[in-house]
């Protein structure tokens, strides 16, 4: 056997040994299978986690805002606006993109509007009977169709309750729940009344040991019907607030806590509540483990988006924000304007665009003092809409 051949031999000896050897050592090992695909997996996108980039800004003409009660979005790029006409008719107007000419949709003179009658989806807004003279079983509530002024009856109010302390109506957000303030027992107690508007029932709840001493602001569902939030405001005392659910005929307090001057508190979802407190810290609420979050310090004022996933929010400095909500977390915060102090925001159905009514302050300190915007007339009473890059 020639050297070449021994050499060839011996090779093959040591790797059938190492073999052995190593087989032997991995005897314990689990073994594995990893499939690799021929082409990469496809990562869905994050819609929602896009930053914020302002687009246009329109400002909104042919109106007197001293009259105006309140704008609805109908549609992603349209609004319908409440106004009183000169007459005291109350006046329905449609606004579409690019929000330059208003469109006549109704006018109705026998009817007082609340500022919170429209829906939330803008389909309907709800009116008492405006009479010369009072009749002695009080005012009828309305429920009237924007599309064709079809009028269903709701109830009968009591006149004490008509413009009291209390507003006379909200909207829950989904647009399906419309309560009030009544009178709901043969004592004369104060109630809540609750109009589904799906099913066409009304459903009436006491508030027991009310304080004579409190005034009630407003009550506002959540979107599954069974728990609501009272405003309510007490003479030389801050306003605060009462989540409650239904438990037979009465409304039962769960949780308590006073509220900024600006008086808001929303609906999250049907568990949690968002809420700007007396310093200006804007808190949510999660009745599930009576837990309160801090979501943000100075805040004037906020909007949830209709979809409750974005939020627009004013800041003590006259700055308005907007930023995605992901759990107790605010994501991609974006100044969107600044120098105003900011009274009502309302977000477009597909959370593209941003309706603010406010008023310029009435001074701001000189080292955050904004640059004018020249795309607005100079007048302290501002409305117009912030349109957001898609």
């Amino acid at each position: 056997m020639d050297n070449k051949r021994k050499i060839k031999i011996g090779v093959w000896s040591l790797c059938i040994g190492m073999v052995l050897l190593l087989s032997g050592c991995m005897s314990g090992l689990r073994s594995e299978t990893i499939i690799i695909p021929d082409t990469a997996e496809a990562v869905p996108a994050d819609h929602g986690s896009a930053g914020f980039e302002v687009n246009t800004i329109y400002r909104l003409p042919y109106m007197n805002e001293d009259n105006v009660r309140v704008f609805t979005w109908v549609e992603p790029d349209a609004l319908i606006r409440l106004y009183q006409g000169d007459n005291r008719s109350q006046i329905l107007d449609r606004y579409d993109t690019p929000f330059e000419k208003p469109r006549r949709v109704l006018e109705l003179d026998s009817y007082i509007i609340d500022s919170s009658g429209l829906s939330p989806d803008g389909r309907y807004f709800t009116g008492l009977a405006y009479a010369s003279e009072e009749k002695d079983n009080g005012y009828t509530l309305s429920l009237l169709s924007v599309n064709d002024g079809m009028k269903e009856e709701i109830d009968t109010l009591h006149s004490s309750l008509r413009l009291g302390g209390a507003r006379a109506l909200s909207w829950s957000s989904n647009s399906r729940y419309i309560s009030y303030f009544t009178i709901a027992g043969q004592g004369g107690e104060t109630g809540i009344s609750v109009y589904d508007t799906e099913i066409k029932a009304k459903k009436s709840y006491l508030i027991p040991d009310l304080n004579e001493a409190e005034s009630l602001h407003s009550v506002k569902l959540s979107n599954d019907g069974g728990s609501a939030v009272i405003v309510k405001e007490e003479r030389g005392e801050l306003a605060s607030f009462v989540l409650g659910r239904w438990k037979g005929g009465q409304f039962v307090s769960e949780y308590e806590h006073t509220l900024a001057d600006s008086i808001q508190v929303d609906w999250l979802d049907n568990e949690r509540i968002v809420f700007v407190g007396t310093d200006g810290t804007l808190f949510t609420y999660d009745r599930r483990n009576a837990g309160i979050s801090v979501l943000l310090d100075q805040v004037e004022g906020f909007q949830l988006s209709t979809d409750r996933q974005y939020i627009a929010y004013a800041t003590k400095e006259a700055v308005i924000d907007v930023a995605k909500l992901q759990g107790n977390n605010l994501l991609n915060k974006k100044s969107v304007y600044r120098g105003l102090v900011a009274m009502q925001m309302a977000w477009s159905p597909d959370n593209g665009s941003l309706l603010i009514q406010g008023r310029k302050p009435y001074e701001i300190p000189a080292v955050i003092r904004p640059a004018p915007q020249p795309a607005l007339k100079d007048n302290n009473n501002q409305l117009f809409i912030v349109e957001f890059k898609k």
